[in-house]
């Protein structure tokens, strides 16, 4: 006959044998079932060690993150842009605005543009004197307003510019060289003195303005200035990049890259920042 402390004592070790049969099955059940996920997913491609789902069309588990271990993003793909096939480093591309200067450059040879006091670089001089022949040919009377102006005379033109303003002790010199900045090109940032550059107009003016320029010309030149190899350097929809609006104001990149901006609405420094 057994004593109730004992009967107490067989029931403890009853309950503590079940808990203990109960958890291992628990134990063996998840041992199961990892084994059998782990089969699904070698099936399906494998785990690599980045902790992602190995490569393969038929993957349907997705990328599987494995604690502890890094993951390695994939780099993000940047869109191809379309751009010409050039070499921007050439003498048609030189870029002359107020970030970059280009000091005393002078082009290798300049000549004149039909006997006139204006001048062009040699290397592009019959593409220019095609576009004002191609402007006589459409009805109109091109006149070469501005072309090459050296880094002396826009120094001078400057200067002169800086001292009307200074001129009866309304600002200092210091703030009229600023003040003549947003008017007149600073000696060394001047388009002009690439020698690729011209001001056409439909006749000789004291001073320019759009206003007065024949508007049917100034249209004629824009529409057809990139079969010659010739871009509108100071679109009106692009002074804020540029800092000046010129219609008249005409620059030889060539053929192929004035195509390409005048297609897409471009201005100089938009399109030499796709090499950068």
């Amino acid at each position: 006959m057994d004593f109730p402390h004992i009967k107490r004592e067989k029931e403890a070790v009853r309950v503590r044998t079940r808990h203990i049969l109960m958890s291992f099955a628990f134990i063996m059940l998840t041992i199961f079932l990892i084994l059998i996920i782990a089969s699904r997913t070698s099936e399906a491609g494998g785990i690599n060690l980045s902790g992602q789902a190995a490569a393969g069309p038929d993957n349907a588990l997705g990328d599987i993150s494995i604690p502890g271990v890094t993951q390695t993003p994939e780099p993000t793909v940047r869109p191809t842009v379309y751009r010409p096939d050039i070499d921007v480093s050439s003498w048609e591309f030189i870029l002359a605005n107020s970030e970059h200067n280009i000091g005393t450059y002078a082009p290798e040879q300049t000549v004149s543009i039909e006997g006139t006091a204006q001048y062009f670089d040699s290397r592009a001089i019959d593409y220019l004197l095609a576009f004002i022949q191609g402007a006589r040919d459409a009805g109109f009377t091109p006149y070469i307003m501005t072309a090459y102006i050296n880094y002396s005379s826009q120094e001078y033109i400057f200067n002169g510019r800086a001292s009307q303003i200074a001129w009866g002790g309304t600002y200092t010199y210091e703030e009229a060289v600023e003040i003549a900045r947003t008017v007149t090109s600073y000696p060394g940032t001047s388009d002009h003195q690439t020698g690729l550059a011209v001001d056409i107009t439909d006749r000789y003016y004291s001073s320019l303005s759009s206003a007065d320029i024949d508007e049917d010309l100034l249209n004629w030149l824009a529409e057809h200035c990139a079969e010659y190899g010739f871009i509108l350097r100071y679109p009106a929809l692009k002074e804020s990049v540029t800092g000046w609006n010129e219609p008249w104001h005409f620059r030889y990149v060539g053929t192929t890259a004035a195509e390409y901006i005048m297609e897409r609405g471009l201005c100089l420094e938009e399109f030499l920042e796709l090499y950068e």
